[in-house]
């Protein structure tokens, strides 16, 4: 993804979710985008495992609601939101064992809710700041996504078993 604003017409329209890739990506049948592995549906987004792993376990959740910003949904959708976002990252940190879960709200690129759920590790090459993961790309075989998503729903399945 660069690393610019879109032209401002361009951006407008996607606030107003004209074209919105990330609408796609959580309507019925839309999970694959070629970015992306679909992991759960979960009550206010879509979680996926992003094909980039440069950071081990980096997955993206995608509001099902075409809004800019987490204060733009009633009360009670925003901690749907955010209660998605905490079972995710928990299961991120279980599945992966990383030490450290950091979660982005930025959508600059695409004015769309979603957050980039991080798994971070001791020592990484990431440093102590936020990660870019375009900074780098690792592209996986195919079975180890399969084998990542499995892991991912199995600790989701764990977590929510437990609740």
């Amino acid at each position: 993804m660069p690393n610019y604003w879109p032209p401002r017409q361009e951006f407008d329209a996607l606030v107003r979710g004209d074209n919105c890739p990330l609408c796609a990506a959580v309507k019925p049948g839309g999970v694959d985008q070629g970015f992306a592995y679909f992991i759960a549906d979960l009550s206010m987004g879509r979680l996926f495992l992003h094909r980039n792993q440069y950071i081990k376990g980096y997955c993206g959740l995608i509001c099902y609601k075409h809004v800019r910003e987490p204060y733009e949904l009633p009360q009670d959708e925003q901690e749907q939101f955010f209660a998605d976002m905490m079972l995710a990252g928990l299961a991120l940190e279980q599945a992966f064992k990383a030490d450290k879960m950091n979660f982005q709200i930025t959508g600059n690129r695409v004015p769309h809710l979603h957050c980039h759920l991080e798994p971070r590790y001791y020592g990484d090459a990431g440093g102590v700041g936020p990660v870019d993961p375009a900074a780098q790309t690792l592209y996986l075989a195919e079975e180890v996504y399969q084998q990542r998503v499995e892991m991912i729903r199995r600790a989701l399945d764990l977590i929510q078993s437990k609740r």
